[in-house]
C-alpha cells in the first residue's frame, strides 16, 4: 500500500514539473510571437505560438494566443485556420470584444462574424406583468334556476426563469412564477343580485420550447410548451343586494381553498422579443396565452360551504380558466458557447 500511494506521488510530481517546466518554456512566447507578428514575419509568430497553446499557455496567455495566431493567419491570407484561431480565442473569453482602435478590420469583422450563443440563462421576470383570466364553464350548475356571468379581471405575475440554449435559434426553459388570477361571477335569483369576486393564488411551472429568429440584437421568439400551477391559496368576496328595499350583505375573504383542485395544468403559446444589449444581458417582452386543461373546482367539496348556498344561492360551476399574460424581464446569461458563423 505504501509503494502504491509513492507510486501516486511520482507520478504526480512528475505532471506537475512537466507543467511547470511547459510554462516555463513557453514564459516568453507570446513577445517573442508577436515582435516576429510585428516584423512582419507571420509564419515564424505561428510557428512559435502553436507548440505553447496547445501546452504550456494559462487562459490568459491562451486567450492573448490565440488572438495573435488569428491575427497572424489572416496576414498569411489563411482564412480557415484565422477563424478556428478566433473560435479558441472565444472559447476562453465568450464576452471578448475587439478592440476598435487596435485590431485590423479583417480580424474586427472575423471575430464579429463568429456566433455565440448563452448556454445557460438566468432571469427574473419584472413585476410589471399582467395578466387576465378567462374563465370557460364545462358544466353549469342546474340546483337553482339562474345563469351566471363570469367577467375577465387582471393579475399579477412575477418570478424566475432558467434557460438553456440547444442552438442559436432553439432553446428550453423553465419558469417559476407567483401569479394572482383573478374574475367575477353576476348573477341574479330572488330579487336579490349577487355579485362574487374570486382571487386564485398559484406558483406556476411553465416548461417551454422557443424559437428566436434572425442574428440581431434584437430577435423575436416564439414559445410552446406545457405549464403545471400549484394552488396556494383561494378566497371569494362575496356580496347580495335585496333589490325591493335595496338592502345589501357582504362576507368578504371567504375560503375556498377545499372547493379548489391542488393542481391545474394546460398548454401554453407566446410570441416575443428580446434584446442583447450586451453579451450578458438581455431584455424581453412575452406575449404568452395558457389554456387550461382541468377543472379547477374539486368536486367532491362542492356542497361544502352551506353559508354560501343559504345565504348566496351559490354552487360552483365546474369551471377551466385560460389567462392572456404579459411579462416584461430582463436575462442573465451565465455559460455560452461558441457555434461557427452567424
Amino acid at each position: 500500500m505504501k509503494k502504491f500511494n509513492l507510486l501516486i506521488i511520482l507520478v504526480l510530481m512528475l505532471l506537475t514539473a512537466k507543467n511547470v517546466n511547459g510554462q516555463n518554456a513557453c514564459g516568453n512566447t507570446l513577445d517573442e510571437a508577436n515582435k516576429s507578428y510585428e516584423a512582419g514575419d507571420f509564419a515564424n509568430s505561428v510557428s512559435q505560438l502553436l507548440p505553447c497553446l496547445n501546452l504550456g499557455f494559462d487562459k490568459d496567455q491562451k486567450l492573448k494566443g490565440y488572438r495573435l495566431l488569428a491575427l497572424s493567419f489572416l496576414a498569411l491570407k489563411d482564412r480557415a485556420n484565422a477563424r478556428k484561431a478566433a473560435e479558441n480565442m472565444l472559447e476562453q473569453n465568450p464576452l471578448y470584444k475587439p478592440n476598435l482602435l487596435q485590431d485590423t478590420r479583417d480580424f474586427i469583422d472575423l471575430v464579429n462574424s463568429i456566433a455565440v450563443v448563452p448556454k445557460f440563462s438566468f432571469g427574473l421576470a419584472g413585476a410589471g406583468g399582467i395578466n387576465n383570466t378567462l374563465v370557460s364553464v364545462t358544466h353549469q350548475d342546474n340546483e337553482y334556476d339562474f345563469s351566471k356571468n363570469y367577467s375577465s379581471k387582471i393579475g399579477t405575475q412575477f418570478g424566475l426563469s432558467l434557460g438553456y440554449s440547444i442552438s442559436r435559434e432553439f432553446s428550453v426553459g423553465v419558469d417559476l412564477n407567483a401569479s394572482s388570477k383573478n374574475y367575477s361571477i353576476n348573477y341574479s335569483t330572488n330579487d336579490f343580485n349577487i355579485t362574487d369576486n374570486e382571487h386564485l393564488s398559484f406558483l406556476d411551472v411553465p416548461l417551454y420550447v422557443t424559437y428566436t429568429y434572425g442574428k440581431r440584437n434584437l430577435r423575436p421568439f416564439i414559445r410552446l410548451g406545457g405549464y403545471e400551477d400549484f394552488l396556494l391559496s383561494a378566497n371569494s368576496d362575496f356580496s347580495a343586494t335585496y333589490q325591493p328595499n335595496k338592502s345589501s350583505y357582504a362576507d368578504n375573504g371567504v375560503n375556498s381553498n377545499d372547493r379548489r383542485n391542488s393542481t391545474d395544468f394546460g398548454l401554453l403559446g407566446a410570441i416575443g422579443l428580446n434584446w442583447k444589449f450586451d453579451p450578458a444581458w438581455q431584455l424581453f417582452v412575452d406575449f404568452r396565452y395558457t389554456y387550461g386543461l382541468t377543472n379547477i373546482v374539486n368536486d367532491a367539496k362542492r356542497y361544502s360551504d352551506q353559508g354560501l348556498i343559504y345565504n348566496y344561492f351559490y354552487l360552483d360551476d365546474d369551471l377551466k380558466i385560460n389567462n392572456s399574460l404579459i411579462t416584461i424581464g430582463v436575462v442573465r446569461n451565465l455559460d455560452f458557447k461558441v457555434i461557427g458563423q452567424k
